[in-house]
């Protein structure tokens, strides 16, 4: 962060209207809130256990297994693609709330809304 950004952010009317530990606590929030990297990482995982039970020989020689396997693997598919419609929504709402308490920050960042 740039002391052009620090700036810009304590012309916050919604920070400016907080006392300093109101403001401390906004800020944290807003912070723990932002969208990470990590967002899908539990799903990966969980595909990756079913890909790897997928390959024993136990799950391989049993048919019924195998087919649980299967199903298991599309589920965790449709929660991948689900996942990731959530994220968009999640960073866009992010975003959104962002912009009310950091307005001309968010102007800064591309978001002209």
């Amino acid at each position: 962060m740039t002391w052009q950004d620090m700036l810009i952010k304590e012309e916050s009317t919604i920070l400016n209207s907080l006392d300093s530990k109101e403001k401390k606590k906004l800020k944290k929030t807003l912070q723990a809130a932002e969208p990470t990297e990590f967002f899908g990482q539990d799903f990966a995982k969980l595909g990756d256990l079913i890909l790897m039970m997928q390959e024993l020989d136990l799950v391989k020689d049993d048919n019924k297994l195998n087919k649980k396997m299967k199903t298991l693997d599309e589920q965790n598919i449709d929660m991948v693609a689900t996942a990731s419609k959530l994220r968009k929504q999640y960073e866009t709402l992010y975003l959104q709330v962002r912009k009310l308490v950091y307005p001309k920050s968010a102007r800064k960042l591309g978001d002209d809304e």
